[in-house]
């Protein structure tokens, strides 16, 4: 899941004319995944209330997360913090932060701190979604979920595929 597709519901959450930035590892990787973008998350990256920052410059994380290393997290942290002031002090109608990749959320409370902004990554994306099916027992019907027995289901790679999907994987197309 990308947390791309909490992007319209974070644009309207804002101003028509106040900003998100859109952090990725690396800007110009994005720009060929645009149509998909637009299709699958209903957003367009060149939309003027977004603004794409690519963290590949970012010293130590761009080169790690471009020769997939493992990213020394605690050393990117300030230069991380840095881009995003930087991003901030250049964008004052800033009003949130979407962490584009995957290789980002270790940085998102750091960057919450430092900004004061709202910092949306996957893991805070599937937060809300997973939450969309949770018992909330402050109101409402309560305790309606069932407990999990503890036994894991059986499941062998590719069983929820359909026939016509499995050739598809096994011939690469």
């Amino acid at each position: 899941m990308s947390s791309l597709c909490m992007a319209p519901t974070v644009a309207a959450a804002y101003a028509k004319d106040e900003l998100i930035a859109i952090f990725t590892a690396n800007g110009n990787s994005l720009e060929p995944m645009r149509k998909l973008i637009k299709d699958e998350c209903g957003i367009d990256p060149h939309d003027k209330r977004f603004v794409v920052v690519g963290c590949q410059d970012v010293p130590i994380f761009g080169k790690a997360v471009a020769e997939g290393l493992k990213v020394d997290w605690e050393a990117v942290t300030p230069h991380m913090v840095k881009l995003a002031q930087d991003t901030v002090k250049a964008n004052p109608d800033l009003r949130a932060i979407i962490f584009e990749c995957t290789e980002l959320p270790p940085y998102s409370d750091a960057v919450r701190e430092a900004t004061g902004l709202p910092v949306f990554d996957s893991i805070t994306t599937s937060n809300a979604f997973i939450a969309s099916m949770q018992d909330n027992p402050r109101f409402g019907a309560n305790d309606w979920q069932k407990n999990w027995d503890g036994k894991q289901d059986d499941y062998k790679l590719g069983d929820n595929l359909s026939a016509e999907d499995k050739a598809k994987l096994q011939s690469g197309k």
